[in-house]
């Protein structure tokens, strides 16, 4: 996600390791709230991707 969205991976470093609110993290990053919470949904899609298709099946 880095590579592709860093917006995305930056919101998320703030929300997982700072424990900003997705308002707070918009104004740290200089966004919209609204294009926050758009970039919050994206990268918990791929978050959840990435971890499903990690995870041994069974």
């Amino acid at each position: 996600m880095e590579s592709g969205e860093p917006d995305a991976a930056a919101l998320v470093r703030l929300r997982f390791y700072a424990g900003l609110s997705v308002e707070d993290a918009a104004q740290a990053l200089g966004i919209s709230p609204r294009s926050a919470a758009r970039l919050w949904t994206y990268a918990r899609a791929v978050l959840f991707k990435d971890l499903n298709e990690s995870s041994p099946k069974g």
